[in-house]
Order: structure tokens, then C-alpha cells, then sequence
């Protein structure tokens, strides 16, 4: 049993012997090879030396010409290979890798890890020689040219047919750096496709306003001057079309912040209100400065209408035989001093006949805005007293106008002042609810009241109504006064004409009282 066991031992030592010995030879036979079963993308190279094995992958490995990766951006390709880029094979590095394989340090841990690999095979990849960062920004950049697409901004056209807006547009562009970055990490990854996102760039203008708007809104309709003028009894509407009224606009760009202004122009509205006046005839005129004011203020405001303001003409007058200055202001509706105010280097002593005056505009009598809907009228001969609204009747009254001596003068006037208890120093006289209409001087008025009270406390009787009475006002009678002064506002016109009858020796006048009060 003994010698059975001592064969074995000595078998065995003879196997152990065997392996160990093998196990050598194969390790000596590959110390410069590679080991059996290593391949490097899907090339065999066990057994090989390294220059062998580098030679074989130089001709197995696909060329960085051809090798390459794919950049996909709003739905258009780049291809660009890995020489493009910059990366290359390390086939050294490489080899280097795949001569490591199965090289333990301790020699049985080496030998069974050469059995593996010989058995099973191993796969060593790639060493591979990174793409250059500037030539893959590079090549972005050759992408981001190409996809760049600017921002529109909004923009606004005036035509005649009306404003036309166009809304902004985003544009597009790639982000280079983000985008390099995204390629370098997808070469690294071993990705042969990569899509790059695009940053939108919005418009800094996204619609043209205000402009727009303001525009819309001047030009839904033409815009209407009212030329109403009670004096002359003339009323005309002139309408400007929205085409015209094109014309008169002006589109400004602004910067910060970003938007689209809209002005009218006052030059361009001015030069139509001077059209507008050349065709008005001979008695009036347009106050182009201030119309232009009312007509600006109306299209800031979005209306499409304002009111002219009317002017009149002074007109010229040649001295006639028998003429005296006062009887041609009379004539003319005027006051004597507004004639010689006119005419300051004329001497009413040395009228010459054909000799040139002044007569005045009438504007100067009505200085105040006209209120369009009221009017008064006083009529001399008969005596009486009419006031209107929209052109109905509204009062009549008997009145009292001033005496020969000191008439009413018939004229176009309007009322200027309105003072409920005025007193006038000339005479003494307290006047309840006082219009004045003219001025018969620099500094007192003519005007429409009450009954007037002297000093004393005399009322002048009503029984003067009817028959001139006054130093030039209109006198009215007691309630009836009043009932006026409520009723017409300031710019009422008063229009006042013929000739007074005389006054009967028999009626109280105003000169009575005041000369010798009862």
C-alpha cells in the first residue's frame, strides 16, 4: 500500500512538474507577443508582436477620413469626420493595452489569466487621440453661420389705404460654445449622430405700437373742420380723408424702450387749414394759429372733429362828401373811438374827400368764443327785444334803447360781461342784472339791464319801455331782466338794427332823473 501511494506522490510531482514547465514555455513564448484570444475591435491580434499587431490595425481600423459624426440642427446635417476634428487612432496606446493583458505579476495568476483569455477572448478597445477643441468650435461655428436667422422687428407703413403693421418675428441662432461642448462629449462617448438645440432670439419691437393703434383710431374716418361763422351767417364743414390724413402723420422709431411713435406733424395740418381759410370768400378767414391748436388738440384726443375759429377782414372806407367820423363808425356798427383807434394819424376836424380809413374787424366787437346755439336780437324801430335758441323764440320784450342824443349804435355785438348789480359812475345809476355788449369807450361799457335805480332810490318808470329812454343801453323791465341775464351766457351774439324813433317830450327819460330827480 505504501509503494501504491509513493507511485502516486511521484506521478503527481511529475504532472506538478509537467504544468509548471509548460507553464513557463508559454509564458517565455509570449513574453514579447501578445496572448491568444486578445483582439482589438474585432482584429485578432494574439500571438502578434507589438509592431506586428500595430501594422495589422493600421490596416483594419476604419480611416479617420471616413470615421466621422453626424450634427443634426433645425432639421439640416453635418457630417464631419474624426480627421476634420482633430481625433485620431492611438494604435501605440492601443497595442500597449492589449500587450497588458493576462500580464500578472505572479507567474500562476498570469497563467490562468493567459487560459482565460485564450478560452473566452478579450476585447480591447480603442485608444483614441481626442478631437481637437478649436476644430470642433470650429466647425460649429460653420453651422451656427449657416442656421443664424436674425429677429424681425415690427414694423408700420402708412399708405393711403390705411396703416399696415407687420408683427415681429424670432430669429435663431446656435449657441457655440454649449454646442462644441455637446460634440466633444458625443466624440468621446463613441456617437455617430448629435442634435444641437437652437436658442430663439426674440424681436426687441414685437408689434408696432403704440404707433399702430393711435393710427387705426385718427384714420376710422375723416376728420371734419366746422367752419360756423353767426356773424356772417356762413357754415361749411371741410372734410379730410383718412388719405389725407395720412399725410399729415410721422412714424418715429424708439430705441429704449423699444417702440413705434406716431406725431402729427403741425407744418402738414397748417398748410391744409391755409387752403381751407383761401377758400372762405372775402368777408372771413381762418385764425390759422388757433385753429391749428383746436385741430391738434382734437387729433390728440382721437376726435375727428374741431371747431374753426373765424376771423374777419378790416375793409377800407373813402370819405364822401357831408362824411363825419362819427356818422361812419354809426354806419359801420362801431363806436367812434374804435374808428379813431383804426385810423390814429386821421383829424377828424380835416376829412378830406376819397381821403382812406380803416374800419375795423369786427373781431374786435366780438372778442369771445361764439356760443352757437343762442342769439339777440334787438330791433330798434319796433322796440323790442327777441332772444333765440336753435332758432325758436325763447322771450320777446319791450325795452328802451338809447336817446338821440346819446343812441344805441345798431351793429353786431355780443356780450361780454355780466354783472348782477352794476353801478355806473358816469350817471349815479345802479343797473340790476347788466350785460355789457360794447364798449362806447375804452372803459365803460353798453349794455342790457334792469330798470335802473338813481342814487336817490328812484326806480325809472316802466313806463319808458317802449320808447328810447336810456344814454345808449338797452333797458329792460323789471323780472325780464333777469330771466335774460340767466338765460345768455357770455358770447351770446347780439344783433342790433334800424333806427330808434324819436321820444315823445311827454316820456321820462334817463337824463330827466338823473339832471333832476323827483
Amino acid at each position: 500500500m505504501q509503494r501504491v501511494l509513493r507511485w502516486i506522490g511521484i506521478v503527481i510531482a511529475v504532472g506538478v512538474l509537467l504544468l509548471a514547465g509548460l507553464a513557463m514555455a508559454y509564458d517565455r513564448r509570449y513574453a514579447e507577443r501578445i496572448f491568444p484570444g486578445v483582439t482589438v475591435n474585432g482584429v485578432d491580434v494574439g500571438g502578434m508582436t507589438a509592431s506586428e499587431a500595430e501594422a495589422a490595425l493600421q490596416r483594419a481600423l476604419p480611416d479617420p477620413q471616413v470615421e466621422g459624426i453626424t450634427l443634426w440642427a433645425n432639421e439640416q446635417a453635418w457630417r464631419f469626420s474624426w480627421a476634420a476634428l482633430g481625433q485620431q487612432y492611438d494604435i501605440p496606446a492601443t497595442v500597449a493595452a492589449a500587450c497588458q493583458v493576462a500580464r500578472e505579476a505572479n507567474w500562476a495568476a498570469r497563467l490562468q489569466a493567459a487560459w482565460r483569455v485564450r478560452q473566452e477572448g478579450q476585447e480591447v478597445p480603442v485608444v483614441l487621440i481626442p478631437a481637437d477643441p478649436a476644430k470642433a468650435t470650429r466647425a460649429v461655428e460653420t453651422i451656427a453661420r449657416t442656421v443664424y436667422r436674425p429677429p424681425v422687428e415690427a414694423t408700420l407703413a402708412l399708405t393711403p389705404a390705411g396703416p399696415v403693421g407687420t408683427p415681429g418675428q424670432a430669429g435663431q441662432e446656435l449657441d457655440v460654445a454649449a454646442a462644441s461642448t455637446a460634440l466633444l462629449e458625443a466624440l468621446d462617448h463613441g456617437e455617430t449622430e448629435v442634435r444641437l438645440a437652437l436658442r430663439s432670439l426674440p424681436p426687441r419691437l414685437e408689434a408696432p405700437e403704440p404707433a399702430y393703434s393711435r393710427a387705426v383710431k385718427l384714420l376710422a374716418a375723416p376728420f371734419v373742420l366746422e367752419v360756423n361763422d353767426p356773424v356772417t351767417d356762413y357754415r361749411n364743414d371741410f372734410a379730410a380723408p383718412p388719405a389725407q390724413i395720412t399725410a399729415w402723420l410721422a412714424l418715429h422709431p424708439e430705441m429704449e424702450p423699444p417702440a413705434i411713435t406716431l406725431s402729427v406733424e403741425a407744418d402738414r395740418v397748417r398748410a391744409w387749414l391755409e387752403d381751407v381759410s383761401s377758400q372762405l370768400g372775402e368777408e372771413r378767414f381762418l385764425d390759422v394759429s388757433e385753429t391749428l391748436t383746436r385741430t391738434l388738440a382734437a387729433l390728440e384726443a382721437g376726435e375727428h372733429h374741431a371747431a374753426a375759429r373765424v376771423r374777419h377782414p378790416e375793409k377800407a372806407y373813402f370819405v364822401q362828401p357831408g362824411d363825419n367820423l362819427f356818422d361812419i363808425a354809426y354806419s359801420f356798427g362801431f363806436p367812434l373811438w374804435r374808428l379813431l383807434e383804426a385810423n390814429p394819424d386821421v383829424i377828424s376836424s380835416s376829412l378830406l374827400i376819397g381821403q382812406q380809413l380803416v374800419i375795423p374787424s369786427i373781431d374786435v366787437l366780438i372778442p369771445e368764443p361764439v356760443v352757437p346755439d343762442k342769439r339777440i336780437e334787438i330791433n330798434l324801430p319796433e322796440q323790442k327785444l327777441r332772444a333765440y335758441q336753435d332758432g325758436a323764440l325763447q322771450f320777446e320784450f319791450r325795452i328802451s334803447s338809447g336817446m338821440s342824443k346819446t343812441p344805441t349804435i345798431a351793429g353786431l355785438f355780443q356780450v361780454l360781461t355780466k354783472e348782477e348789480n352794476a353801478y355806473a359812475q358816469r350817471w349815479g345809476l345802479e343797473m340790476p342784472y347788466f350785460m355789457g355788449i360794447y364798449k362806447e369807450g375804452p372803459d365803460f361799457y353798453n349794455g342790457i339791464h334792469e330798470l335802473p335805480i338813481t342814487r336817490g332810490g328812484y326806480r325809472l318808470s316802466r313806463g319808458v319801455l317802449g320808447w328810447p329812454a336810456s344814454f345808449g343801453c338797452i333797458i329792460l323791465d323789471v323780472g325780464e331782466a333777469q330771466q335774460l341775464f340767466e338765460w345768455a351766457p357770455i358770447g351770446t351774439l347780439v344783433a342790433i338794427t334800424g333806427v330808434a324813433p324819436g321820444t315823445p317830450s311827454y316820456q321820462e327819460t334817463l337824463d330827466q332823473i338823473v339832471d333832476n330827480p323827483p
